[in-house]
């Protein structure tokens, strides 16, 4: 297994998660203040919303931790991120948006396509170059400067 980690997934949905917990925090504590007992509608909104920013910060840590995860941990991310427009006023709007592009960054990470792309190699070093020799601009064979074609590729040489 890869030992890379879809650290841009991890970092949002983290902050996005942190985001829609203090948005649950905060509509827990108004909701509980205007109804004056947490069992009142505000307070029960605000503790949903403080599930859905601690589900995000689980499901962002799973992303962390297993990796091979990332497209399951990525969609649970994103429904939380909606979820938490009910109870946690969308984390204030940043919290769901870094919930969402978090989510839909841990869903399309691919390992493969973040390897280093190795530098080419020049077709023949300049100290091999032989008089009265040239090479194939297109598969970099050796042949005689009046050819017209490539002996090896066929490409028709100017």
């Amino acid at each position: 297994m890869s030992s890379e980690k879809p650290g841009a997934a991890f970092i949002l949905s983290l902050v996005g998660g942190l985001f829609v917990l203090l948005g649950g925090i905060v509509t827990a504590v108004i909701g509980a203040a205007f109804t004056l007992f947490i069992g009142g509608i505000g307070g029960i909104l605000g503790v949903l919303g403080i599930v859905w920013g601690v589900l995000i910060l689980v499901f962002a840590s799973r992303l962390n931790s297993d990796p091979g995860s990332h497209s399951t941990s990525g969609a649970l991310i994103i429904v939380f991120s909606v979820l938490s427009w009910v109870g946690a006023i969308g984390g204030f709007f940043i919290g769901f948006l870094l919930g969402l592009i978090g989510g839909i960054l841990a869903i399309t990470w691919n390992p493969q396509a973040q390897q280093p792309m190795q530098p080419m190699q020049p077709a023949a070093p300049v100290s091999a170059v032989q008089p009265g020799m040239k090479y194939c601009a297109s598969c970099g064979a050796q042949m005689s400067a009046s050819a017209g074609f490539c002996p090896k590729c066929g490409a028709k040489q100017f």
